[in-house]
């Protein structure tokens, strides 16, 4: 028996491999033709990448997560993700970055998945990873289908809101780069040692895999994580509560949900006189903006707002490496003997740190989180134990990323101030935590109910469930306490920040603490009339709540009345305003390597940041001397950003062409772009230097010329 059982496994690697290769030659054959570019075969090409990830890492994950049973695959492509890019990462500090490197941590992954799967022969049933990829699927389609009508990456001079133009950036430049920290994209000859960037570079992996686009891989990813959320979220909440169906309660509540923030718009257009109707059906900007500002000066993301608004910023990324964290807490918490389980106590360090180069804000939070847990299994350990556990499980998270916090520079937070004003009004904690309050006030009066009740709290999960709303509510309250201070911006904006970080972090746990509560009182709350008054006043709120997804979503893609398509920059072969920049921008893609370029740092309407300026570095990863400045500012806190800024605006302007050389020298600029924006900017005659025989001209159309510099040493 135990000879056809290695037989069986070594045919069983063998066909893995096959198929892989299979798939990777398909992949090629794809790439040969160009018929990638088709964006429906670019959504297949994505989706299946990411189905091998998780299939190649279902029996590691299966034996991390072995009380989740055969739900452990709803987290095997987010598991997939951290071990790739980790795995990645390290390889990149001892070779370079490149899908060479890709390769190689690919092969480790599936050498120890086989090996995995030689020694515990684990079963994965089919009927599972067809709900798994369902649930996936579904979620992702959802929200591809809102980027499609809504793709731009841009700012607002295209009518975007949001940073689209710096995440397109920092992923172009990770996927540019040859070593770690990445090149910053916006500071030439510099890195980006001042920002966390493994959330562009999970996506830069991907990228470098599918061969897909990275215009059209951006609105991929979105989606991607948007389903990466769900599908985790799904996994905690069936878990918890022991029913599937709570599962697609908690997904509702915690990626679905708008708040009670849409009341707002709402009233005003009625106040206007314009019947009920009409206000749902026409497209509102205010419907889809004003629920993310309930807070006066500050931002109150949601996720369901975070996804169709569609920045790939580190807080996006990040939700659904947070739902892994608290699945590895969710094993721990379950295990009798956790020490047993030694491949989740192998693995929790490095998902649990992976959150400090990817948002660093969730760390503290989810170590927090760890040690509560810990903290109850004390009486089965002995304080002496599980003291060295968790010192030991903390010490590892931060070690593993050693690496990093010797390459981060931050600059941005000048350390933590008390609030001493200002704070939060309850009208607006309402309109943001509405249906989550009214479940946690109906549990706290069913709790005193039952507080005498024989293990009430500790009984099944509710430990572990009152430890989420525990630090739900803690995550609400800090920045009623205390706010991370920039020296940037005023206090009300910094603690705004603040609250922006942790009140998604709240919203997270007590979307799911409150499927948990819903599924428990529908059980045993046993006075008829006091379920029906509970479940009338959910159901008002409910409905309220689930404007929000309708109406935003119908405003911010202005009815779905737009051509579909995934190319984020696809618009710029449609505008005047725009024209020959994306020809040109595929142009540098295909021709330029590790070069310096040179472009204007500000728009006509002298606008630096949140607009088109930095378009050509964003869109082809290209280091350029100074891009959005305040932003550099923000992270550097170096008064050369503003000199870099005055002397791009001098090469363009001056007539001198040994002062415009000496300063491209300077920079070491090796080509000048002039597109619309710059003509608009800049006078002809100090334009017209760029036609003399220190310049050759690369290329040229529908107005936009690009020019390589020819190195001269001024005595």
């Amino acid at each position: 028996m135990t000879f056809l059982k290695e037989r069986f496994l070594v045919i069983l690697g063998f066909w893995i491999c096959l198929v892989v290769l299979v798939c990777i030659g398909i992949l090629d054959f794809l790439r040969a033709i160009q018929i990638q570019n088709t964006q429906l075969t670019a959504v297949l090409i994505w989706w299946l990448s990411l189905f091998l990830l998780g299939i190649l890492t279902f029996p590691i994950i299966r034996k991390v997560l072995r009380n989740f049973g055969d739900q452990s695959y709803l987290f095997s492509k987010i598991f997939a993700l951290v071990l790739l890019t980790y795995l990645t990462w390290i390889l990149s500090h001892l070779f370079s970055y490149s899908i060479a490197t890709i390769t190689a941590a690919l092969a480790i992954l599936l050498f120890c998945s086989i090996l995995v799967q030689r020694k515990y022969a684990l079963r994965l049933k089919i009927r599972s990873v067809v709900e798994g990829e369902l649930i996936f699927l579904s979620i992702f389609l959802f929200f591809l289908l809102i980027r499609a009508y809504r793709p731009e990456i841009g700012g607002l001079d295209v009518g975007m809101v949001g940073e689209k133009w710096m995440d397109f950036a920092f992923l172009n430049a990770v996927g540019r780069s040859d070593y770690f920290p990445p090149i910053d994209p916006w500071f030439s000859s510099r890195v980006i040692d001042c920002y966390y960037y493994f959330g562009y570079l999970a996506t830069s992996i991907l990228v470098k895999i599918t061969t897909i686009k990275a215009s059209i891989a951006y609105n991929l990813a979105v989606a991607t994580y948007a389903a990466l959320l769900g599908s985790a979220v799904f996994g905690i909440a069936a878990n918890i509560c022991r029913k599937k169906s709570c599962g697609w309660i908690a997904v509702l509540f915690v990626l679905f949900l708008g708040n009670l923030g849409i009341l707002a718009p709402l009233w005003i257009e009625m106040s206007k006189g314009i019947n009920f109707f009409q206000v749902l059906t026409t497209p509102n900007f205010s419907y889809f903006w004003i629920p993310s500002r309930v807070v006066p000066d500050g931002i109150t993301e949601f996720p369901f707002f975070t996804y169709i608004l569609g920045d790939l910023h580190p807080h996006l990324v990040a939700m659904p490496f947070q739902m892994l964290v608290l699945a590895l807490l969710l094993e721990l918490f379950c295990e009798k003997n956790f020490v047993e389980n030694r491949f989740m106590l192998m693995f929790l360090p490095l998902c649990l740190g992976f959150l400090i180069p990817l948002n660093s804000w969730d760390y503290f939070t989810y170590a927090m989180l760890l040690l509560g847990i810990i903290a109850v299994k004390v009486r089965g350990m002995g304080i002496r134990r599980s003291s060295i556990l968790s010192f030991g499980l903390i010490l590892a998270s931060l070690v593993l990323y050693l690496p990093f916090f010797l390459e981060f520079r931050p600059k941005a937070i000048e350390g933590i101030e008390l609030v001493t004003g200002g704070r939060t009004p309850v009208y607006s904690l309402v309109a943001m935590f509405g249906i989550f309050l009214l479940l946690l006030f109906s549990w706290l009066l069913f709790s005193i109910k039952n507080f005498f009740a024989k293990n009430f709290f500790f009984k099944e999960r509710f430990y572990f469930v009152h430890l989420l709303i525990l630090f739900g509510v803690a995550a609400i309250l800090i920045p009623e306490v205390v706010y991370f201070k920039s020296g940037f911006y005023s206090s009300a904006v910094d603690r705004g920040n603040t609250i922006f970080k942790f009140y998604l972090q709240a919203w997270l746990l007590l979307g799911i603490a409150s499927t948990f509560i819903v599924c428990q009182l529908k059980e045993k709350i046993e006075r008829k009339s006091l379920k029906t008054v509970f479940f009338v006043m959910f159901t008002v709120l409910l409905i309220i709540s689930a404007l929000y997804p309708v109406l935003a979503v119908n405003s911010w893609t202005g009815g779905f009345g737009l051509e579909p398509t995934l190319d984020g920059i696809g618009y710029m072969k449609e505008r005047d305003d725009y024209q020959g920049e994306y020809q040109a921008i595929e142009w540098l893609n295909e021709n330029v390597e590790n070069a310096i370029i040179l472009e204007a740092v500000e728009d006509e309407e002298r606008r630096t940041d949140y607009c088109r300026p930095g378009r050509i570095s964003a869109s082809t990863g290209l280091q350029t001397v100074i891009g959005w400045p305040w932003h550099e500012f923000l992270w550097r806190r170096d008064e050369e950003v503003w000199r870099r800024a005055d002397d791009v605006k001098e090469i363009y302007s001056t007539d001198n062409v040994s002062l415009a050389l000496s300063l491209l020298n300077k920079y070491n600029v090796s080509y000048v772009y002039v597109g619309r924006q710059e003509r608009v900017l800049y006078e002809a005659e100090g334009l017209a230097k760029f036609e003399s025989n220190y310049f050759e001209e690369v290329f040229c159309k529908e107005g936009v010329e690009i020019y390589r510099v020819e190195k001269v040493t001024f005595p």
